[in-house]
């Protein structure tokens, strides 16, 4: 009996603790499973869209405003110049999948609706990146906020090009639409939770755990968001110091330096406790008791009790701590290029790409947890108890203690993770798992500079001078990765220095000095060395002459400059002549003030002077243009020898204003131009002794000898005579061997010379000084002596003196002088058609000019010319020829009428003689004083008997009448001598007796001093 009712007690007994544990769902705890998931790729395809506005420029929209560039097309076919546009685009406007699937099984997909945080994510660009676009950034602004950066204009394809309207007035520009596609790919992600508390039949209830954040434990803020940039702008060379001038057509280089990237942490540890409540802990009790019982017949008996109880209490407030690092701010940017500006600078622009290699990643999430992991909530079972009530069923105990040591013993530690950054391939902040606290993160490191530069940049070789040009820098970041999204480009100027652009051209001109052919009496001194700023040179009628520009010379003392030669900077000489030239070869002919362009690499040029070219002061023009010069105006300004002023304020050139520096170098020579007095020679004396030389045997037609002044012409050259045709005429001279024959006294020569220049008219001549030597017969004694003579009224008539009357006429074309016909005619035609100029208008006004001509020809040029006396000739312009050059011989535009060029050279004809009877003494001799001694007459001993009187004739020229001042000289000029220099007349001889005589310049004619035409003349009288 005992037994069964112990039986049942304890089938009760389970029966009630298996209903207890049917409706507390036990101590299994079910919690709920997360499953992430995501969708196909998606395509979106924004558009960029540009804007033509009125004035030409092109505008988008930036996500925070709009963003305007220029026509880098025409005006007829325009497109926007490149340029990034920064969009955000809210992806919730494009279509969303409804499939989800499983990120691990693509087979388990869930319908959107079962989709829980559901945010857009891998962003992607397009095929058409780098076609309709160029993709620069992107990267999840927000969960569903898409920002990109992308690069569009005129080197991309768009999609739509579209006039839309035009600018208005004044021009009616037409205005364009133009748009580029953005193709991209998206996808959504989220999760799918399944189970979890009151998930099912049999699932009970389990613990909570709750995150309890405490104070953050620490930080680490740091960032470089502002770098330190610096650049210059620099001769590629190294050969100019660009601030101070460097020429076009050089080459720059560009030097910039900055910051590889710029940064921005903001790192913070978070900490906190998890709670863990609702510990289910349960205990079961045996509980054993004894009761006593009377039966029916009253005997007392015991009854053994035996049951069990479960105790089930939820333990809270159970925590463990945790920390881990949560990046706030995490932005990395990347140096991307440099930029300079300068007028310098090939299209005034420049461009560096810096050469980087950053990059950086993260992970963020300020959802407690996604970065704290608990551990598993635990079911706790303690160990079991019995406990003895007696007689009594016994309590079971309060197990509240015992249950939170084993909820304190049984839960373990939070499993943690940061956020992760990564920097440059290396991890800074690590989200591997760890217990308790996440790893303290690493600092992105400071920055190295990058050096950019740029070389061989082109100055263009015609831009113009420009002192200091200014210059512009910048560096431009780029985002590499924003943890938020929120980094946009940044860029950073920097100072540069300017650019001075200054070609230098250099004129520092010279011209020959015909000093060795100048003529003149009183000619201007020149300097020593020679000084062609200063000096007036000495150009030559009918003679080449040299004028040099060179491309070398003194400029700025800056580095580059100096004194140097800089032909490579010009582009063009000239020289300028305010007179007609030829060229040297006289094969081109250019009139006065012509502009004359000279090859840059040739430094010295002749031209030849033609004879017509009137003699006065003269001023040549000399330039150099430099490369940039100007090509039409006044060339960019020009400057004396060298564009050395910069800034030149005398000058507005473009683009530089005041602010430039001329671009042309000028210089000028003062020259005069001189004539020449030249050829003269004897062609005839009327000593019946000398008669055979001139003539032939019907003593009329001339055998062509004459006597010359030295055997060379004008200029030196060999003028084809030969010995004894040379002055003076002497004994020995004679070309039939008479060795002892002169000239007697009394008997006339003839003679003419030339002239080239300005002795064309009335009032030009030519005078005549003659002076007298004596010399012994065998040469040893050289002296000056005075002449006498004898006329109508005096006796003993000193030539030279005041009583020096006897005046000697000469007829131009005398039958013996043999003057060419055509120089009559010459004369003729020019007295007919410039009458006035010789006070001729009378006379021929009754000719016609074929009539005057002959006229000329058989009275005019024959009548007798007064030339003056023993003691100075004049030969005047009635004893003139002219033979220049006709005017069908000359260019027709020269300076001077062609017609009246045949004036411009002129022979001069004239004789001379001495009086038959002579009384010749020593210079300066007392004539009178020796008469009053003794008897004055032939045989008085002061006079000198034997031997031979030489002529000495000093040639000059007379300009406009002017006898004070005369103008050339045959041999006294100030820097040469035609007579010896030139024409090559010798001073001494050796007769035909072996005696040496001495020569003095200007000596003609040697006469006897004991021979007289009279003694031709003497009666025969028979003894």
């Amino acid at each position: 009996m005992r037994v069964h009712k112990k039986e049942i007690i304890y089938i009760i007994s389970f029966l009630a603790i298996f209903i207890f544990w049917f409706n507390m769902g036990g101590t299994i705890s079910v919690s709920a499973e997360r499953i992430e998931v995501i969708t196909e790729k998606v395509e979106i395809s924004p558009i960029v869209h540009w804007w033509q506005i009125d004035n030409g420029n092109f505008r988008a929209e930036n996500w925070n405003g709009p963003v305007e560039t220029t026509n880098a097309g025409t005006v007829e076919n325009p497109f926007p110049k490149n340029t990034d546009v920064h969009a955000r685009l809210n992806l919730r406007d494009y279509p969303m999948p409804n499939t989800f699937h499983n990120v691990n099984d693509e087979d388990d997909t869930y319908d959107v609706s079962e989709v829980k945080g559901i945010e857009g994510t891998n962003p992607q660009w397009g095929s058409t990146n780098g076609k309709t676009y160029l993709g620069k950034f992107k990267g999840m602004y927000t969960i569903d906020v898409l920002e990109i950066k992308v690069e569009t204009g005129i080197d991309y394809i768009p999609e739509i090009v579209k006039k839309y309207g035009d600018s208005g007035p004044p021009k009616y520009n037409p205005k364009f639409h133009v748009a580029y596609p953005v193709k991209m790919w998206v996808q959504w992600k989220g999760y799918v939770e399944k189970g979890g508390p009151g998930g099912g039949p049999g699932e009970g209830p389990s613990c909570s755990v709750d995150f309890e954040l405490g104070p953050d434990g620490g930080s680490q803020t740091k960032g470089l968001t502002e770098p330190s940039p610096s650049g210059s702008i620099s001769s590629d060379s190294g050969e100019f110091d660009v601030v101070q001038g460097i020429p076009s057509s050089e080459y720059l280089r560009a030097d910039a330096k900055s910051e590889e990237y710029l940064y921005e942490q903001d790192f913070v540890q978070r900490t906190g406790n998890t709670v863990f409540n609702g510990i289910p802990v349960s205990k079961t009790f045996t509980l054993t008791w004894t009761t006593r019982h009377k039966d029916s017949d009253g005997d007392y008996y015991y009854v053994d009790h035996s049951d069990t109880e479960t105790v089930e209490v939820a333990i809270s407030g159970i925590k463990r701590p945790f920390s881990y690092w949560e990046i706030i701010t995490y932005n990395i940017w990347k140096l991307t290029h440099s930029e300079f500006t300068n007028y310098a600078l090939p299209n005034e622009f420049l461009r560096i790409d810096a050469l980087t290699n950053v990059t950086a990643d993260g992970k963020h999430s300020d959802n407690v947890e996604d970065h704290v992991f608990p551990p598993d909530c635990p079911d706790i079972t303690l160990p079991s108890e019995s406990i003895d009530g007696g007689s009594s069923r016994p309590s079971v105990p309060d197990i509240t203690g015992e249950a939170t040591a084993a909820a304190e013993a049984e839960i373990g530690d939070n499993e943690v993770e940061n956020d992760r950054a990564e920097f440059k391939g290396s991890v800074i902040m690590d989200d591997s798992r760890t217990t308790t606290d996440g790893p303290t993160p690493s600092d992105v490191p400071d920055p190295g500079m990058i050096d950019m530069s740029a070389t061989g940049l082109l100055i263009d070789p015609l831009k113009t001078n420009y002192f200091e040009s200014p210059s512009t820098g910048k560096v431009f970041y780029e985002p590499v990765f924003s943890i938020d999204g929120s980094a946009s480009a940044k860029d950073f100027p920097f100072d540069v220095n300017p650019v001075t652009v200054h070609t230098p051209v250099v004129i520092y001109s010279r011209a020959s000095d015909d000093k060795e052919h100048d003529q003149r009496i009183k000619p201007p001194l020149r300097s020593t060395p020679p000084n062609p700023d200063q000096d007036r040179h000495a150009f030559i009628l009918d003679r080449p002459f040299t004028v040099s520009l060179p491309t070398g010379g003194q400029h700025r003392n800056i580095p580059g400059y100096g004194n140097r030669d800089y032909s490579k900077y010009i582009k063009m000489k000239q020289v300028m002549f305010p007179f007609d030239v030829y060229t040297a070869t006289k094969q081109a002919f250019y009139p006065a003030n012509t502009w004359i362009s000279v090859p840059v690499d040739m430094e010295t040029v002749e031209f030849f002077l033609p004879v017509w070219v009137p003699e006065k002061q003269y001023t040549i023009q000399f330039r150099a243009f430099a490369i940039n010069a100007l090509p039409s105006g006044d060339f960019g300004g020009s400057e004396h020898h060298a564009n050395i002023t910069i800034p030149n304020p005398a000058f507005n050139v473009p683009p530089a204003g005041s602010l430039s520096a001329a671009h042309v170098a000028i210089d000028s020579i003062q020259v005069d131009v001189v004539g020449r007095l030249y050829d003269f020679h004897v062609t005839d004396i009327s000593d019946y002794n000398w008669k055979s030389v001139f003539r032939q045997g019907d003593g009329v037609t001339p055998t062509t000898n004459s006597y010359w002044v030295g055997l060379n012409g004008i200029d030196g050259a060999k003028r084809g005579n030969s010995n004894p045709f040379v002055l003076p005429v002497r004994h020995g001279s004679h070309p039939n061997g008479f060795q002892n024959v002169a000239v007697k006294t009394g008997y006339k020569f003839k003679f003419d010379m030339k002239t080239k220049g300005d002795m064309e008219s009335i009032n030009d001549a030519i005078r005549i000084k003659p002076t007298f030597y004596h010399v012994t017969s065998d040469g040893k004694k050289r002296q000056a002596v005075d002449l006498y003579y004898h006329d109508d009224n005096n006796y003993f008539v000193k030539i030279g003196s005041d009583k020096d009357k006897t005046y000697r006429t000469v007829s131009l074309n005398d039958t013996m002088r043999n003057v060419p016909k055509n120089e009559i005619t010459n004369n003729a035609l020019h007295y007919y058609n410039f009458a006035d100029r010789f006070n001729l208008k009378e006379t021929t006004s009754q000719y016609y000019e074929t009539a005057f001509a002959r006229y000329y020809a058989k009275h005019m040029s024959k009548e007798p010319v007064q030339t003056g006396p023993y003691g100075w000739q004049i030969q005047n312009w009635k004893l003139r020829t002219y033979r220049g050059p006709l005017a069908n011989q000359v260019p027709p535009n020269t300076m001077v009428p062609p017609k009246e060029i045949v004036t411009k050279e002129q022979t001069w004809y004239g004789e001379y003689s001495l009086p038959a009877k002579l009384y010749v003494v020593p210079k300066n001799a007392n004539v009178q004083e020796a008469g009053r001694v003794g008897m004055l007459n032939e045989n008085h001993p002061l006079f000198l008997k034997d031997g031979f009187i030489i002529v000495n004739f000093d040639i000059d020229t007379i300009n406009e009448g002017d006898l004070n001042n005369p103008y050339l000289s045959y041999y006294k000029a100030h820097y040469m001598s035609q007579w010896t220099n030139m024409e090559g007349f010798k001073n001494s001889f050796v007769d035909g007796y072996g005696n040496t005589f001495n020569l003095q310049e200007g000596d003609v004619i040697f006469y006897h001093a004991d021979q007289s035409s009279l003694d031709d003349f003497k009666p025969s009288v028979t003894h």
